[in-house]
């Protein structure tokens, strides 16, 4: 079950690798991998809770439960952390940003979204204090100039605070699955756009653009199926830099894939299914203090025909569950640019809803499932280990 960051007073005290218990943060990590900057564009519930959720783990407030990088179940079978199979950065490394629209800081934005427990916040309201949002909103003749001044923002940011490399994640909504327009075929098809300042440019798409311009490895935790155009992977492909998403995969398709195993394994034949999804934000659910929800029925066939219906229905706030998924994201992305791969970073594709490829869509690969696009994953760290260190020697 989804549920909010929980207190460690019925967990004990827990110390994370690189960091001893006291302390802030680290100078860098065990294996020199130094200090990255970690800037999310848009501090709404994802934002605001991945900055929150990332000071309360390495404060030791918290055990990061739900991180498939960081802490994995501790049931029979589960699979060990990401972490002890790779060798990612640490939470301490995390040099910590923001982009709002508005004059914002984490704190206020955390309050207003209402996720993480009110006691925990205020345990943190010093740290969160101090990541003041810088402004996502100006004015600019084009979309390139805007995204050209964003990315001089985020060179700052890494010369601010001595990171040695940076990883944007971009929270921001596009439109519509179907009524997304991509933005051509090229890294060249996107910078018109940009310059022409197409009305169709989402302002994740200019983020994006922002990040390759400064040297930043890109995650697309948002819905903005805008970025799924190969010419966005080109564009960081060009730059030597990696890119994931889109739109951070909710529990509804792990449950889907969870009932039809149960069937499958009762020798029964999986004949429909139906999902019901209650989000707070969409409806209203805030006014009387209700949870998110996802339910998934399975309706199989048996013995002469005999019906068998099986349901499973989370509850909790799924924009944490989300959080911690672009806190795995961030740590994958930035493994792969220290490995040196560039463009979209296909076995990443366990992460989101909507992968991003770096073909166009008849070359595309048929759709795994979620089991098979997580061991593709799994099958990808120990190369990516030995790249990264490579690199690094």
């Amino acid at each position: 079950m989804a549920r909010p960051l929980q207190s460690l007073s019925a967990l004990g005290r827990v110390r994370l690798p690189g960091l001893a218990v006291g302390d802030g943060m680290v100078a860098g990590g065990k294996d020199g991998t130094g200090r990255v900057g970690l800037v999310v564009a848009g501090l709404g519930g994802l934002g605001s809770s991945v900055i929150a959720g990332i000071l309360a783990a390495r404060a030791h407030l918290v055990h990061p439960f739900g991180s498939l990088a960081e802490a994995c179940g501790a049931a029979a079978g589960a699979l060990s952390p990401l972490r002890a199979q790779a060798p990612l950065a640490e939470l301490g490394d995390f040099a910590l940003g923001a982009f709002e629209l508005h004059d914002d800081d984490a704190y206020r934005a955390a309050l207003r979204a209402n996720l993480v427990s009110r006691s925990l916040l205020e345990e943190l309201r010093p740290d969160l204090r101090k990541v003041r949002a810088m402004s996502g909103a100006r004015q600019a003749p084009t979309r390139r100039h805007l995204a050209d001044a964003l990315a001089e923002d985020l060179r700052g940011f890494l010369a601010h605070h001595h990171c040695t490399r940076g990883v944007l994640v971009c929270t921001l909504p596009g439109p519509p699955a179907a009524q997304a327009r991509t933005a051509g075929f090229s890294a060249g098809d996107v910078l018109a756009a940009l310059d022409e300042s197409a009305d169709w440019v989402t302002p994740g798409l200019v983020y994006a653009a922002a990040a390759a311009e400064a040297g930043f490895a890109f995650v697309a935790a948002g819905r903005d199926f805008s970025l799924c155009s190969p010419g966005i992977a080109d564009l960081f492909a060009e730059r030597g830099l990696p890119i994931a998403g889109a739109a951070l995969l909710g529990p509804d398709v792990l449950l889907r894939e969870a009932l039809a195993n149960v069937l499958a394994a009762e020798g029964l034949q999986l004949t429909g299914t139906a999902s019901l999804s209650t989000r707070a934000e969409e409806h209203g659910a805030r006014l009387w203090g209700g949870p998110d929800r996802t339910s998934e029925m399975a309706l199989g066939c048996g013995w002469a025909g005999a019906p068998f219906e099986v349901s499973i229905e989370l509850r909790g706030q799924v924009a944490l569950h989300l959080a911690a998924r672009a806190v795995d994201a961030s740590l994958l992305v930035d493994l792969a640019a220290r490995a040196g791969r560039a463009g979209a970073q296909e076995w990443m594709g366990a992460l989101f809803a909507a992968p991003l490829a770096n073909r166009s869509p008849r070359e595309a690969e048929p759709p795994l499932t979620l089991a098979e696009r997580r061991a593709r994953l799994l099958s990808e760290l120990p190369s990516l280990a030995r790249s990264a260190a490579r690199e690094a020697a």
